[in-house]
């Protein structure tokens, strides 16, 4: 159950309220996927190809890694099951012996719009009455502190 800002009204209960508003925004986002029959990592290594599909580089294992921050050997298993429903393909690159190029097959390409399409749908939606851009803002200038904190 989500609290009232009366019940969060303290400024030491940012994180926890942070917390709180990604655990309703994740729940809000797997029902949608769950619709499409994918993960929220799967939908974010579709999401990284599909953002890269006009990129003159293939997309590999290790870049898709880097992109989405996520370890390569739970990539590895995020491809190999995205390829098992027919959402990407997997060849050996022309470059590099020991890599596979990842693309999108038309199937996963037409998923992954609507999908996205749906999430952002769900986000307008749930962002309604807030100030979008003083959000932003805000958001970029703790992503950027936390970015700093990493180096």
């Amino acid at each position: 159950m989500l609290e009232t800002k009366k019940q969060i009204d303290n400024e030491d209960d940012i994180g926890y309220l942070i917390w709180k508003i990604m655990k309703f925004w994740q729940r809000g986002k797997h029902r949608i996927l769950d619709e499409y029959g994918i993960t929220a990592s799967q939908m974010e290594v579709m999401g990284a190809i599909y953002k890269r599909k006009n990129d003159r580089n293939e997309v590999t294992q290790i870049l898709l890694s880097q992109d989405t921050d996520i370890d390569p050997m739970t990539v590895s298993t995020i491809i190999r099951n995205l390829q098992k429903k027919g959402l990407i393909t997997r060849k050996e690159s022309e470059t590099d012996t020991r890599a596979r190029v990842v693309e999108l097959t038309e199937a996963g390409q037409e998923l992954f719009e609507k999908a996205v399409k749906k999430v952002k749908k769900e986000h307008q939606q749930l962002y309604r009455n807030i100030d979008t851009k003083a959000l932003r803002t805000q958001l970029c200038i703790l992503l950027d502190e936390l970015n700093e904190q990493r180096k």
